[in-house]
């Protein structure tokens, strides 16, 4: 997925990784986060849990991989099972770049599941959390 913000790279690249600004955007629209270990800032572990507007939640985390102010960010991704365990796990990595005009292209792939779950993830819930993300960056 890619998408063009009109904000400097140093803004959007804070939005993916602080935790202040995680807690606006992270998960689709309505969403809010309850319970989190939400940052990623720096490597390590991160979960946070998704409250949907019928007030059902859903626990997702995994392992901040990698971080390159203000280039990149790379975390795996999988979701709680009722029984204690993990769901099947995928890789995110969000890179950013400044194009000629001062914006930022923010480029996101997800790796690791098969192509009919990643379409299921892009289209329930990356594209609202990225227009989620948008409106933050770009807000006077």
């Amino acid at each position: 997925m890619t998408r063009i913000f009109a904000a400097p790279q140093a803004r959007v690249f804070a939005h993916l990784t602080e935790t202040e600004f995680l807690l606006d955007w992270w998960g689709p629209e309505d969403t809010r986060i309850a319970d989190h270990s939400l940052s990623f800032a720096k490597p390590g572990p991160w979960s946070a849990t998704m409250i949907g507007p019928q007030g059902h939640g859903a626990t997702v985390g995994g392992e901040v991989r990698a971080v390159e102010p203000p280039d990149m960010v790379e975390l795996s991704l999988s979701f709680a099972l009722e029984n204690d365990t993990r769901g099947p796990e995928s890789i995110i990595r969000f890179t950013l770049t400044t194009t000629t005009n001062g914006s930022t292209k923010l480029t996101l792939t997800q790796s690791g599941l098969d192509s009919a779950h990643i379409a299921d993830m892009r289209d329930k819930g990356w594209n609202s959390a990225l227009a989620r993300l948008e409106q933050l960056v770009t807000a006077s």
